[in-house]
């Protein structure tokens, strides 16, 4: 799962050391345009410009209020002003949002975690998300196949997206030819509140209560072929797949999960009842991500225990979909199928 960084867009190029930037000051016509420009100046670790950027487009973009301030406390860091760095948090409090469950996880922050200003910004960000949840539900989008015949029967694949996103971040990217053309696709969003604009599958015992009611609103509301379902997701949605799959919460003939994090609640006796279901899987990942060794790990148990099981890993790229994803996404789906 892509947390901090990721989900408040913190721009690539901070990493990757885009040259070139200009010293002049400047004006943007566009949040992008700024937002590019500041990845430029991270990638030449030129915090203290950076910080002088954001410090004065806090007011020219308000919906990035939480992009900008997040990435001001992190040129804050990166400069050693730890008291300020947790003042632009508080300004983004100040001004109405909240921080994800990740944002602070990263071993950056730990200079500042104990301090008594940042220990309260964390009291009330918690505070925050415990509202936030309070009011969030179960979300379903349904997408139909091409030349789509209320009178058929079609396959189901459940999808979940991954911790931090939303449907809006997932439905374009989880899709495939075959997707788009003989099945229906429920587009699953949790109910499980991870910051302002994203949602996780973490809890277990939520998980199976979200996909308990979008199976059973699915079928109420659509012609399914209970006979094919499949699960998958990428990321917290794969850790939910797995768990939906091998512990038998939905009745599916199989699972497709992208660079997911691995459940530590699976059993070998899970393993081998969903064995004796007829379950069938692919697990997908990359090079780089950082939970390959657990996924390896997890895919050697289900080879030893006889549950067909295919692993397929993307080099020279980290935790995110591969260029051929689509293709690979329906490799899967004829495999759990066949």
């Amino acid at each position: 799962m892509n947390k901090a960084i990721i989900a408040l867009g913190l721009i690539a190029a901070m990493l990757a050391g885009i040259p070139g930037a200009a010293q002049e000051k400047r004006e943007f016509s566009s949040y992008g345009e700024m937002r590019t420009y500041l990845g430029e100046l991270f990638g030449q670790k030129k915090y203290a410009e950076a910080a002088a950027l954001l410090e004065t487009v806090l007011d020219r973009f308000p919906d990035n209020v939480l992009a900008n301030t997040y990435n001001l406390a992190w040129a804050r860091l990166y400069l050693g002003d730890l008291d300020k760095a947790t003042q632009a948090l508080e300004e983004g409090h100040r001004r109405g949002v909240f921080y994800g469950l990740w944002d602070f996880a990263a071993g950056a922050w730990d200079p500042v975690r104990s301090t008594p200003r940042f220990e309260a910004f964390l009291k009330e960000n918690r505070s925050r998300v415990e509202q936030a949840q309070s009011k969030a539900s179960l979300r379903i989008e349904v997408a139909t196949p091409a030349s789509y015949d209320p009178a058929k029967r079609y396959p189901l694949f459940i999808a979940l997206h991954g911790g931090g996103e939303s449907l809006a971040d997932f439905k374009p990217v989880w899709t495939s030819p075959r997707l788009r053309g003989e099945f229906l696709t429920a587009y699953v969003q949790s109910s499980q509140v991870a910051s302002m604009k994203g949602f996780h599958w973490q809890d277990v015992a939520v998980t199976r209560r979200d996909l308990e009611a979008a199976y059973e609103r699915t079928l109420k509301e659509y012609p399914v072929d209970t006979g094919r379902v499949i699960i998958g997701g990428f990321s917290s949605g794969g850790f939910g797949s797995l768990v939906a799959a091998l512990k038998n919460f939905l009745p599916v003939r199989g699972f497709v999960v992208l660079c997911p994090e691995v459940p530590t609640t699976i059993g070998d006796e899970d393993i081998l009842a969903a064995k004796a279901r007829g379950v069938r899987g692919t697990l997908l990942t990359t090079e780089a991500d950082n939970r390959v060794e657990q996924q390896r790990s997890l895919m050697s148990r289900m080879e030893m225990l006889g549950l067909p099981a295919v692993f397929h890993l993307t080099p020279k790229i980290g935790h995110w979909y591969p260029e051929d994803f689509e293709s690979l996404l329906d490799q899967a789906i004829g495999y759990i199928l066949k």
